[in-house]
């Protein structure tokens, strides 16, 4: 014996199936947003650590110091500092 279907079964079936396809869509919809913008803040947060990096770069301090000559009657005074190869003689 064959069952039939009444009309109204079937529009629920039809409803329900579009629904489901209408919150897959959605889902990924919203999974596309939410990467491109993580994405966004991942390069904004990379740019805003590059311009600290060349803020600190170019607003060094840098100390001059005024090399003068000693005369034939005074000592000579040489700075050493340490280097990864060994000492530097300055």
């Amino acid at each position: 014996m064959t069952q039939t279907s009444s009309p109204h079964t079937s529009g629920l079936a039809g409803l329900s199936g579009v629904l489901s396809f209408g919150a897959r869509i959605m889902t990924t919809l919203l999974l596309v947003i939410v990467a491109g913008m993580v994405a966004i803040m991942t390069a904004v947060a990379g740019l805003m650590l590059a311009a600290a990096a060349l803020a600190m770069r170019f607003s060094q301090s840098r100390k001059m110091k005024a090399e003068t000559v000693p005369s034939k009657g005074e000592a000579v005074t040489l700075d050493a500092r340490p280097t990864p190869r060994g000492w530097t003689v300055e």
